[in-house]
């Protein structure tokens, strides 16, 4: 073993960052969720029962005026603030096994410990480490760590790519089904152009929210496979070139700047999606270790001393 990547990330000390991690992920998940069923969801139904008991219409009203206010003022500032604790737990721990120094200006004071105790003691309350332990590939452990740093962050970046693109698909799926549904019950039902025109505002916040998470998780995807682009590249150079550790190291932090910058502000995915795709994901994410590590074993073999 030539780093301790494989080591460190199921010490104790790491895996209660997980564990912290882990749920306040899951917190900032039920916020969204909430967030969606009120300004989505809650119209939606708001409009089809108002349709056939106009008597309602008043009550959904007054709940939609009080949406209007509570989202912005509270539950959206929650999210954020969950979301952007979220992401610092998740930069300790990689600062930590990486051995990446932390960067104040980018990611700002480290999450307080006895937040993270609580957050950590709430997940396991209900939860083993099993999901947890083995975070990062073993295989990275059979390289230098500046060549090690970089399997792991692709590992971040293309995991979470690849995440975005199958969500991205079963959006536009979702999308395509209302509206199809939609042109369905019209004709079987023979609408005039108005029952037309109210069935499709009645559907047009859902519509709405799936074509723009659709593109937001897409544009998301696209960023990180630029990344990861230049990720090869400068792998490429390291495998090639001796005595680019500093530069590796620079560029390490580079990188997880990046990083931590789309942890902040990219959209979550659905919980059922990620436990749904996470199996294959995980089996994609050894086999492309295994493969950097033969990589490199070969560029090793392949010098004349055989050094490192």
């Amino acid at each position: 073993m030539q780093n301790q990547i494989p080591v460190r990330q199921d010490e104790e000390a790491q895996l209660k960052l997980l564990r912290a991690r882990t749920h306040t992920y899951t917190v900032a998940t039920r916020l969204m969720v909430l967030q969606l069923c009120l300004t989505v969801l809650v119209p939606v139904v708001g409009a089809i029962w108002g349709a056939a008991d106009p008597q309602v219409r008043p009550y959904f009203t007054l709940l939609a005026l009080m949406v209007l206010l509570l989202d912005p003022l509270w539950i959206d500032q929650q999210y954020k603030a969950t979301l952007k604790r979220a992401a610092k737990i998740a930069e300790q721990f990689d600062c930590t096994v990486l051995e990446i120094g932390w960067n104040p200006f980018v990611v700002g004071d480290r999450v307080e410990a006895e937040d993270i105790h609580r957050a950590a003691t709430k997940y396991t309350s209900g939860h083993d480490d099993s999901q947890l332990t083995g975070w990062y590939p073993k295989a990275a452990g059979g390289v230098p760590l500046h060549l090690a740093r970089f399997i792991c962050q692709r590992t971040n970046l293309r995991y979470d790519s690849e995440l975005r693109r199958h969500y991205a698909s079963i959006l536009a799926g979702l999308a395509v089904a209302v509206a199809a549904i939609v042109v369905v019950l019209g004709i079987v039902q023979q609408l005039t152009l108005q029952e037309w025109v109210l069935n499709i505002a009645l559907l047009s916040p859902l519509l709405s929210w799936s074509i723009r998470e659709f593109y937001r998780q897409r544009d998301t995807a696209d960023q990180q496979q630029d990344l990861m682009k230049f990720a090869k590249t400068l792998w490429e150079r390291c495998l090639e070139e001796d005595g680019i550790e500093n530069e590796a190291t620079v560029k390490a932090r580079e990188f997880q700047d990046a990083i931590y910058a789309r942890r902040v502000s990219s959209p979550l995915v659905i919980p059922l999606v990620y436990k749904f795709l996470r199996p294959g994901l995980e089996d994609e994410m050894n086999e492309a270790a295994s493969d950097f590590l033969a990589q490199y074993l070969e560029k090793v073999a392949a010098k004349p001393n055989g050094s490192s």
